[in-house]
C-alpha cells in the first residue's frame, strides 16, 4: 500500500498549519463508515494507484471508470476514493478542469475524513484558477472557507493570486495581508504579491514599506533597491532614494554599467559631486563603466564642480584620447591657463586645433590663448605666430593685436636682461 499512501497525501492538507485562522465553523462529521472497504476493493485501489504512479494514465483511467460503475450508493467511501484517484489522475495529465469536476464529486460523497475532503476543497480551488477560471476558484475557495475548521495563510495567498489574475487589487491587499498576518514566517513571494497591488493603485509609500521589509529578507536581489530608490524619488525623497542605491552599492549587488552609472547621477542631483566623482572614477578604473568619451568627460566635470582640478584634469585628458574634435581640449586648456601650467595648456591647445571641429569664435580664441601661452614660456616667435593666427578671426581680432603689441614690451625687456646679465 505504500505507492497508494504517499499518492494519498499528495492530495491531503494537513491538519496543522504553519500559520492559520480557526474559523469557528462546526465540526464536520463525515456521512458513512469511513474507511470501509472490501479487501478485493482495497487491492484495486491499490493498483490503480501504482499505475498512476508509473504514469500509466490510460489503464488507470479505464480500470478506475470501470470500478466506479460497479459501486452501489452504499459504497460512498470507496466512490470519494475512486473519485479523487480521477482527480489526481487529470491533474496530473494536465486536465485542470476534469480534475476540478472529479474533486467536486469526491467531496460530495461526504463520506471522506476531514483532512481529505477539505484538502481537496482547497486543491479543487486551485485546479479551477490553474484552468484560467478565476471567479469559479474564488467561489470554491469561499466555499472551502464556511465549512473548514481553521484556514491555513496559504488559503488567503491562494485568494490574493486568484484577485490578482482578475485586477481586483483592493481585495489583493485584504487577502495577502491576512496570509502575512497568519504566518510566523511569511513568504517573499507574498510581500513581492502585495508591492504589485500597492503598485497598480499608485500607493507609493506603501510600496516603499514592503520593499524595505524584502530588501531586509533578501538582501542579494538588486531589483528590490532599486524599485525602493524609483518609489523614493516619485515621492520626491531624493535623500532617501540616494540612500538606497548607496545601500545597494555598499551590499555589492549592482551588476550593471547603468547601475553605477544612475548611483552617479542621483549623486550628482543631490549635489554631491565628490561620492559622485568617487562612484565613476572607481567603476571606470574597474572596467564596470565603459571607457569612452562621454564617461570621461562626465568624471571630469563632476570632480571640477567638487573642485578638484587636478583630478577634472586627469579625466578631461583621458576624454581628449577619445575626442573626434578639439572641444575638450578647449576646456582642458582654459583649467591649464587657470592653473598657470603653461606646458600642458600649449599641449591641449595644440590638440584641438589639430582635431578641429571648431567654429571660428572658438578657433580664434584658440589661438590667441595659445599665443599668451607660448608668450609665458617666453617662446616669443611662436607667441607672435599664434597672435597673428588669432588676427585672421574678427572676434579675438583686436586682443591679438593688443598682445602682439605688448609683445614687443615683453621682447625688449627679455633682451635688456640678457644684456645686463652680459
Amino acid at each position: 500500500m505504500k505507492k497508494i499512501i504517499i499518492l494519498l497525501s499528495l492530495l491531503c492538507m494537513g491538519s496543522v498549519w504553519a500559520g492559520s485562522l480557526k474559523t469557528g465553523n462546526p465540526e464536520r462529521k463525515p456521512s458513512g463508515s469511513v474507511g470501509l472497504m472490501t479487501e478485493q476493493q482495497g487491492k484495486k485501489i491499490e493498483k490503480f494507484g501504482e499505475f498512476i504512479s508509473d504514469e500509466k494514465y490510460s489503464e488507470a483511467r479505464s480500470g478506475l471508470s470501470a470500478m466506479l460503475e460497479r459501486l452501489s450508493d452504499r459504497d460512498l467511501y470507496v466512490k470519494g476514493i475512486v473519485y479523487q484517484l480521477l482527480g489526481h489522475l487529470e491533474s496530473t495529465a494536465g486536465n485542470y478542469s476534469k480534475a476540478a469536476e472529479y474533486f467536486k464529486k469526491a467531496i460530495d460523497t461526504d463520506a471522506l475524513p476531514n483532512t481529505t475532503h477539505f484538502g481537496m476543497m482547497l486543491q479543487r480551488a486551485q485546479l479551477l484558477m490553474i484552468d484560467g477560471n478565476h471567479r469559479a476558484g474564488l467561489t470554491a475557495l469561499d466555499e472551502y472557507f464556511k465549512v473548514v475548521d481553521e484556514i491555513p495563510d496559504s488559503a488567503f495567498a491562494i485568494k490574493a493570486n486568484a484577485h490578482a489574475q482578475l485586477e481586483e487589487f483592493r481585495e489583493v491587499k485584504k487577502a495577502i495581508k491576512q496570509a502575512i498576518s497568519l504566518s510566523d514566517k511569511p513568504k517573499e513571494s507574498w510581500y513581492q504579491l502585495l508591492l504589485a497591488a500597492h503598485s497598480e493603485l499608485s500607493e507609493y509609500r506603501e510600496m516603499a514599506d514592503v520593499l524595505k521589509i524584502l530588501i531586509a529578507m533578501s538582501p542579494e536581489k538588486k531589483t528590490y533597491y532599486m524599485q525602493l530608490s524609483s518609489v523614493y524619488f516619485t515621492l520626491k525623497e531624493d535623500k532617501n532614494a540616494l540612500a538606497a542605491l548607496v545601500l545597494a552599492y555598499e551590499n555589492g549587488v549592482m551588476d550593471k554599467e547603468t547601475d553605477y552609472m544612475q548611483l552617479f547621477k542621483m549623486y550628482s542631483f543631490n549635489d554631491i559631486p565628490y561620492k559622485a566623482g568617487q562612484v565613476l572614477q572607481k567603476a571606470l578604473e574597474e572596467g564596470k563603466v565603459e571607457s569612452n568619451f562621454d564617461h570621461w568627460k562626465q568624471l571630469g566635470q563632476t570632480w571640477y564642480n567638487a573642485r578638484e582640478l587636478n583630478k577634472a584634469l586627469a579625466a578631461y585628458d583621458k576624454a581628449s584620447e577619445f575626442a573626434k574634435d578639439g572641444e575638450i581640449d578647449i576646456t582642458r586648456a582654459y583649467l591649464y591657463v587657470d592653473m598657470e601650467n603653461w606646458p600642458k595648456a600649449v599641449e591641449s591647445i595644440q590638440s584641438a586645433l589639430q582635431k578641429g571641429g571648431l567654429d571660428e569664435n572658438k578657433t580664434g580664441n584658440a589661438w590667441l590663448m595659445l599665443g599668451m601661452s607660448q608668450a609665458s614660456l617666453k617662446k616669443y616667435s611662436q607667441a607672435r605666430e599664434a597672435f597673428n593666427k588669432a588676427s585672421d578671426y574678427k572676434k579675438s581680432r583686436n586682443n591679438a593685436q593688443q598682445w602682439l603689441n605688448h609683445l614687443k614690451t615683453l621682447e625688449e625687456r627679455a633682451q635688456r636682461e640678457v644684456a645686463n646679465n652680459n
